[in-house]
């Protein structure tokens, strides 16, 4: 468990560990190590922002390819498939 000043010098660190951690659930354990060693090298701000930036791209891209492949499997049977995005007010 992490002291309190553990907390202190890298308060980033443990921002990305909690983040990860939420994100993963139980896929977690599994990538714990890397986390805190990215969690060591993760200084500034900007860094922690730039991290989530490339996770968010990372999700979106995967998540748009498994789209279009459905999409493509669907047209493939016969099924036209019209992707539209929902536009909230």
């Amino acid at each position: 468990m992490a002291s309190w000043m553990d907390y202190m010098n890298n308060p980033r660190g443990h921002y990305l560990k909690k983040t990860m951690f939420d994100v993963l659930k139980e896929r977690y354990a599994s990538n714990e190590q890397i986390i805190e060693r990215l969690g060591t090298t993760i200084m500034t701000e900007s860094d922690l922002s730039a991290f989530f930036k490339m996770v968010r791209d990372v999700y979106e891209t995967a998540y748009l390819k498994a789209v279009n492949d459905h999409k493509e499997q669907l047209e493939k049977a016969g099924i036209t498939a019209r992707i539209v995005s929902e536009t909230r007010s």
